[in-house]
């Protein structure tokens, strides 16, 4: 893995952690706009890296074709809720 990718995927990785807690604040009213900002650039600008990424690449990582076994045919689908809410008083 080259130093460019290692800096994007820990950038994606402080941006994960990131989220949660400001994802909190802003549901209690008490996110400042500058901080939304900032996580907004810095979102913004992965984003674009990631991007530049995929393009540098130029199409088809690995080459094949998708088979599905006769049991897993039925499409894929995530449960509606896949975290507990909480609940606390």
């Amino acid at each position: 893995m080259i130093r460019e990718d290692r800096e994007l995927l820990a950038e994606l990785a402080r941006l994960n952690t990131d989220m949660a807690p400001l994802g909190l604040k802003i549901m209690e009213g008490s996110a400042s706009t500058a901080e939304q900002a900032h996580y907004a650039e810095r979102l913004i600008a992965a984003g674009e890296r990631l991007r530049r990424r995929a393009e540098a690449m130029g199409g088809t990582a690995i080459e094949g074709e998708v088979v599905a076994s006769a049991a897993h045919e039925q499409s894929i689908a995530l449960p509606s809720h896949t975290v507990e809410p909480d609940c606390r008083p």
